[in-house]
């Protein structure tokens, strides 16, 4: 017992210092001498009658007389309240600093270790930023917020060939109107991510008129089918076209539908784009055999942080079509891919510190945590991924986690040991807070305090930092991931 009291002394010491615990004794010294001059004070004013009020006994203390002796309650410092007292009598909490704007939020960036990988790399990337953006507690970055698409181009010109089409077909020169509508058409489809299907299908309907009043039939009848293609629903407005115009354009909707349709299979690099077909969403990347009416249809992809993509895809009867357009980044996340390639081939990728760079990518990203995962791929055709992790402001890492992409068992255990780290469920290194004392950080002290003193003591130590570490647990401190 002799040979434990100097340990024991050390550790309440050390206690009191990290945690104020040396300060609990005057604050209950003080309460104690609240309530006595609190019942001194009431004793003197029980002859003095109490001012009428509305509220309850409990809720607030007796108004003292102009006369009554105040001293004693001035002269004490103040305490907490008397555990009996409501809530409403507790101080205020101390406003805590706001945390930045950016404390939380997620980047998930893959790399591809070479040229050949860079298709697994970005299936890599697709599928952790699902996974981690699945947990509630995971905030991921939003690309499309930080780097929006170019603006969009400009239609004044296809608006003006059109107005002036209408007008020479309205003065009943369906040539000059017919050429006007053609050039507008062509204009417009050089814009797939712009134009509206419903505007370039006005187009086609002015343009199967004018060539309709020209006599030519089949010219007719192919502008009608591509407006059907644009615009399904579209009919020719009775108060512009006549009945002839009218029965044209319904003999070549009868002719589309009686022809076999065909499908088209959409996907993109990377996948996960919203894919849109005549303007009606369809849903994300990869698309199987959506079924279509044969002939050009606008299908138009969006990915947040990359360039929208857009093109009249021809669909051939009963024939099985594909679509994978490799998807073109915006100039700002083209600059953030090329940093995070820089980071994954520096020799400091596996150091104790940030390699240089991840301070800039969380910077540009606006965010804390930057998850790099590297993938490469074997002679075989094999894919191996191995993620980082680190934590900007506290500049803790996790290193070294191996993903299968290919292995669902590895998947899961790769997505659990960085959400862990993320959420701070563990420790990355060996290194504590810098605000703990020195002598916490020494494995010998670890070892003398003990199991229950040791969850104690780091108990108090963690509740006294001013903002909680994330990334700190209890057992082995010496352990490094």
């Amino acid at each position: 017992m002799r040979l434990k009291t100097p340990l024991a002394l050390s550790l309440a010491l050390l206690l009191g210092t990290a945690s104020g615990v040396t300060e609990a004794a005057p604050r209950r010294g003080s309460s104690a001498s609240a309530r006595k001059a609190k019942k001194k004070t009431s004793a003197a004013e029980q002859n003095t009658p109490a001012p009428e009020s509305t509220e309850t006994p409990d809720s607030e203390e007796p108004t003292p007389a102009a006369d009554a002796p105040v001293a004693p309650r001035t002269t004490l410092a103040p305490a907490p309240a008397a555990p009996v007292e409501t809530a409403s009598a507790h101080p205020a909490p101390a406003a805590q600093p706001a945390p930045p704007t950016w404390a939380g939020h997620v980047a998930v960036l893959a790399v591809p270790a070479k040229p050949d990988a860079t298709p697994s790399a970005v299936r890599v990337e697709t599928d952790l930023r699902a996974a981690l953006g699945a947990q509630a507690d995971v905030r991921l970055v939003d690309l499309g917020a930080l780097f929006p698409p170019p603006p969009p181009a400009p239609l004044e010109q296809g608006d003006v060939l059109f107005d002036e089409g209408k007008e020479l077909y309205d003065n009943l020169d369906p040539e000059a109107a017919a050429k006007k509508f053609s050039e507008a058409a062509a204009f417009y489809e050089r814009y797939p991510v712009e134009t509206k299907p419903e505007r370039l299908g006005r187009v086609y309907v002015f343009l199967g008129a004018s060539r309709l009043l020209n006599g030519d039939t089949a010219g007719a009848r192919e502008s009608f089918t591509r407006a059907l293609l644009m615009a399904p629903s579209r009919q020719p407005e009775s108060e512009l076209f006549g009945q002839d115009v009218q029965d044209a354009f319904n003999a070549a909707k009868a002719a589309l539908s009686q022809q076999p349709r065909g499908t088209l299979a959409i996907d993109s690099v990377p996948s996960g784009a919203q894919v849109a077909v005549k303007g009606e969403n369809l849903g994300t990347t990869p698309l199987k055999d959506v079924e279509l009416a044969p002939g050009p249809h606008p299908v138009v992809l969006t990915l947040p942080g990359y360039v929208p993509f857009g093109v009249f895809q021809q669909v051939a009867p009963s024939q099985r079509g594909e679509l994978r357009p490799t998807l073109e980044p915006t100039p700002g996340l083209a600059a953030v891919r090329e940093l995070a390639t820089n980071v994954s081939a520096s020799r400091a990728l596996t150091s104790d510190t940030l390699p240089p760079g991840v301070a800039e990518l969380g910077e540009k990203l606006g965010a804390r945590y930057v998850v790099l995962a590297r993938v490469e791929q074997d002679g075989s055709g094999r894919t191996e991924a191995v993620l980082y992790a680190w934590d900007v402001q506290l500049k803790s890492r996790l290193r070294g986690v191996k993903l299968d992409p290919d292995e669902p068992r590895s998947r899961d255990s790769a997505v659990q040991q960085v959400h862990a780290f993320l959420t701070g469920q563990h420790v990355s290194g060996s290194s504590l807070p810098m605000a703990l004392p020195a002598v916490m950080k020494k494995p010998w002290f670890w070892a003398a305090v003990g199991g229950v003193a040791a969850a104690t003591t780091a108990g108090i130590l963690l509740a006294s930092q001013p903002q909680k570490p994330l990334g700190i647990r209890l057992g082995n401190f010496g352990a490094g991931w």
